[in-house]
């Protein structure tokens, strides 16, 4: 027999299942409602030097847009002004890229280009200076490379072009690039983690190392010889540098002619892609020093041509004259970059 129920008991709790909704205290919905909604993460205030930074950019960046859309404009009207179609060119071009046959018409064009370069001087870098170097510096070194290996791309007289010491963060910088090594090889380029010395051990007799500071300066380009350029942009620090890598390695000296046929007002100092071009289109322009110069130097560093008869009035022990200046540097101790 059940004993009986005290009515005196707490009423039992009632179970809810899991469908059945909660009590919810009134004050908590309005709670709810005035709370703020929290925001998504908004970007890092940047700092005064960074935003500084960022303007300069942004600068560069549309001044380079502009720059292109003149471009196109101008080699529009060019095109128009000869009577081409661009239309059926694009179509044929497109065509082309499709099938396949311009990539084989361009490898043509290169072999054939290239084929004369055996018996033509050939051009090395000495990127042996890194540890001198800041990461900035290397950086910039590694893209001055990557302008070299397009400008002998693209040249009508290209070289066999070859990177000594090429290691560290320089190589670093060219990993990242798309192509490199491999199809960079292919294109009569050539590199080694060794030094210059080891690298040309059996042709130590060919190189010619150029360099602002040497006495001797080049008149021509001798196809038997191998052209050094300092890889080394090291901001106005490593004075002769490159003169005494030549001295200890016992290796011959030269500077270009600069100051024979140009007159800079501004920096008189050269990048390595700068002193590889000029080398170049000195051949081009059928060994000519001066549209050489001319057709590669930047219009910024505000340079002004020499008579021919004063440059030979110079060379001949003349007089010298207004328009003739002293030897330019051409690398050691340069604001931006390098040798020549």
């Amino acid at each position: 027999m059940s004993e009986p129920r005290d009515s005196s008991a707490a009423p039992a709790t009632p179970v809810t299942g899991p469908s059945t909704a909660a009590a919810v205290d009134p004050s908590a919905k309005i709670v709810a409602a005035t709370a703020p909604v929290p925001e998504a993460s908004s970007p890092p205030k940047l700092s005064k030097k960074a935003m500084k930074k960022k303007r300069r950019y942004d600068k560069a960046m549309e001044i380079k847009r502009r720059r292109k859309e003149q471009d196109r404009d101008q080699k529009r009207a060019r095109a128009l002004a000869e009577g081409r179609d661009l239309d059926e060119e694009r179509r044929i071009q497109k065509q082309n890229e499709e099938s396949g046959e311009g990539r084989r018409r361009r490898e043509e064009k290169w072999l054939a280009k290239i084929d004369s370069a055996k018996s033509r001087f050939r051009i090395a870098v000495d990127c042996g200076y890194e540890e001198e170097m800041t990461k900035k510096e290397i950086n910039s070194l590694a893209q001055q490379l990557r302008y070299c290996y397009a400008a002998n791309k693209r040249s009508k007289n290209p070289c066999y072009f070859s990177v000594a010491s090429l290691s560290g963060l320089t190589r670093e910088h060219l990993d990242n690039v798309c192509g490199f090594p491999e199809q960079w090889k292919l294109k009569a380029f050539d590199f080694s983690d060794k030094s210059l010395e080891d690298m040309h051990r059996d042709e130590k007799d060919k190189l010619v190392y150029l360099t602002s500071d040497s006495d001797n300066t080049l008149e021509h380009l001798d196809d038997t010889k191998i052209y050094v350029i300092g890889g080394i942009v090291d901001r106005n620090r490593l004075k002769y540098a490159t003169l005494n890598q030549a001295k200890e390695l016992g290796i011959e000296t030269a500077k270009l002619p600069i100051s024979q046929h140009l007159k800079l007002f501004s920096t008189n100092v050269l990048t390595t892609n700068h002193v590889f071009e000029i080398l170049l289109k000195y051949r081009e322009n059928n060994n000519n020093w001066k549209e050489a110069l001319v057709d590669v130097l930047p219009k910024r560093k505000d340079m002004k041509e020499i008579d021919d008869d004063k440059a030979n009035e110079k060379e001949e022990g003349g007089t010298p004259t207004e328009e003739t200046t002293p030897d330019t540097q051409q690398g050691d101790g340069s604001k931006e970059s390098t040798t020549s």
